[in-house]
């Protein structure tokens, strides 16, 4: 049951009216419980289902005991000098994180598992004990619910955020089904005191959400899985393409995994929307970015911001790293210490990115690039700085941001080769085929539209990324919804029926179309 079946959409409609009946929050609350369990069930399985409860019950117990911990530290502290209480702390620490690391290894041992297993190629290795076949199962969105319990935990193991006490309510946070398949990677006691808070029912909301749902639905049925007709065929037979034919598969796949993960993305913060919970964004418009580090502040922004928070700072910050820091600066320099304490977790980071995305030594290349990437725009930023003053570039000029948006896009392009056809032979295939044969005239003589993409289809998928990158556009310093909002009634639903209607029409479903996962779904 995906988000862009017709199950999915009976199952939504049913659940909104059942949870906007509700009167009292505790009410909405359970139907949420309910209705995470029923998704996850039809979704995933029972099996499935078990195991994410037993996660959420090791995350409880893990939480609760760091918590209690604490308390008899707190409870001991009171009339002990500064220092004693400093030592007495410590003490705790040490006890806290062999309860943490123990968690971690619980939490984290399935999901290091499977992505080892399919490095491997172990067999059977996509599922994990099924207790009455014998099989492997991969738990529905592990990735993202394992990610967030880790951020959850190590919270409390640092004092950031209290410990919830009810058990019910941190196993909502953990299957809510609007971001367990998906994402974004949501940090659970933000979403506590949301569920805390459930608003009563409001048309405005409810049409906010339902908007960002049907934009979503436009970027996924319309643009991605239409561009995926191209793709398909051409990169799974590279030896039968070249040139161009090439280069627009890969393109294409550029704005296919965009609008595919975008779109979905839309489509699960639409839901919450209108339940009224609010979502991490997790894109804010990344192909107009101008620099490395800038594009990994706009794509996947939770993941990014995860990996900042759990990965990058305690290792920058620890005091083995800030030693070697110290030494290097000593010996080398300033600035060498600098590049050190930055690079180094940075490289690190981006090889973690590379593999939660993929476990296949393409994924492993790609995060090495994007690792290598960023760590020399992090040692050459005051050489690039100096040859722009020498050559007397004007950086504030508009030919300027368009040449470092069309390169880091470029870059991300490149990026895209890497992984693109799962695996490194298949990278260097598929680099020999582009430059094998330019192919150009595929263009003029109508062959391009026999790759997949029907005339009509070639030309509505042009038309879509159109409509996404202007999009964009206007969301760089405009809310397109609130540009809506603010049209006359008659526009307005003008606007709406068009927008549905394109949708049904042009969309890539029914009874004879196979419903095509998104692509970062089940993570």
């Amino acid at each position: 049951m995906t988000y862009n079946s017709v199950y999915f959409i009976i199952y939504l409609f049913v659940f909104l009216v059942i949870y906007f009946l509700m009167p009292k929050v505790w009410m909405k609350q359970g139907i949420i419980l309910v209705g995470n369990i029923v998704f996850y069930r039809l979704a995933g399985g029972l099996n499935y289902l078990v195991i994410v409860i037993g996660s959420s019950v090791i995350v409880y117990v893990i939480s609760r005991w760091i918590e209690k911990i604490y308390q008899n530290y707190d409870n001991q502290k009171e009339g002990l000098s500064d220092k004693a209480q400093r030592t007495l702390l410590e003490s705790y620490k040490k006890r806290c994180k062999k309860i943490l690391v123990a968690g971690l290894f619980l939490i984290l041992g399935i999901l290091v598992y499977i992505k080892a297993g399919k490095l491997l190629h172990w067999e059977e290795v996509t599922r994990i004990v099924d207790f009455r076949f014998g099989l492997i199962i991969v738990p529905l969105g592990i990735s993202y619910y394992t990610f967030s319990a880790i951020g959850y935990i190590a919270d409390i193991y640092w004092r950031k955020i209290e410990c919830e006490h009810n058990y019910l309510k941190l196993l909502m946070c953990m299957t809510f089904f609007p971001i367990i398949v998906q994402g974004p990677i949501s940090r659970y006691n933000a979403l506590m005191k949301q569920f805390d808070e459930l608003p009563k029912f409001k048309y405005e909301r409810l049409c906010y959400g339902l908007q960002l749902m049907l934009w979503g639905y436009f970027k996924k049925i319309v643009v991605a899985d239409r561009l995926a007709l191209y793709t398909s065929p051409v990169l799974s037979d590279l030896n039968s393409y070249a040139g161009i034919e090439v280069a627009l598969a890969v393109l294409f796949s550029v704005f296919f995994i965009y609008a595919d993960f975008s779109g979905g993305i839309d489509i699960v913060r639409g839901i919450a929307q209108a339940m009224g919970v609010t979502l991490e964004q997790n894109f804010r418009q990344p192909f107009f970015s101008r620099s490395v580090a800038e594009f990994w502040r706009r794509w996947h922004i939770t993941l990014g911001a995860w990996l900042k928070d759990y990965v990058y700072m305690p290792l920058a910050m620890s005091p083995r790293f800030l030693k070697l820091g110290t030494n290097v600066r000593r010996k080398f320099g300033k600035r060498a210490g600098k590049i050190v304490s930055y690079s180094v977790p940075l490289f690190i980071v981006q090889i973690l990115n590379g593999l939660w995305h993929g476990t296949g030594a393409d994924y492993l290349a790609w995060g090495c690039y994007w690792g290598i990437l960023s760590v020399l725009s992090i040692i050459f930023s005051n050489e690039l700085i100096k040859l722009t003053e020498m050559l007397h570039i004007n950086t504030d000029t508009f030919g300027y941001r368009l040449f470092q948006t069309v390169r880091t896009f470029f870059l991300f392009y490149i990026g895209k080769m890497i992984t693109i056809t799962g695996s490194l032979d298949g990278f260097v295939l598929l680099v020999k085929r582009l430059f094998s044969n330019s192919r150009l005239w595929v263009l003029f003589d109508g062959s391009i539209y026999k790759y997949g993409l029907e005339q009509k289809d070639f030309n509505i998928a042009l038309f879509g990324i159109l409509v996404i990158c202007v999009a964009d556009i206007i969301q760089q310093k405009h809310s397109i919804r609130e540009i809506i909002a603010g049209c006359p009634l008659v526009l307005r639903w003008f606007i709406y029926y068009v927008a549905i209607m394109l949708v049904l029409i042009v969309g890539m479903w029914g009874s004879s179309y196979n419903v095509s996962d998104f692509i970062y779904g089940n993570f």
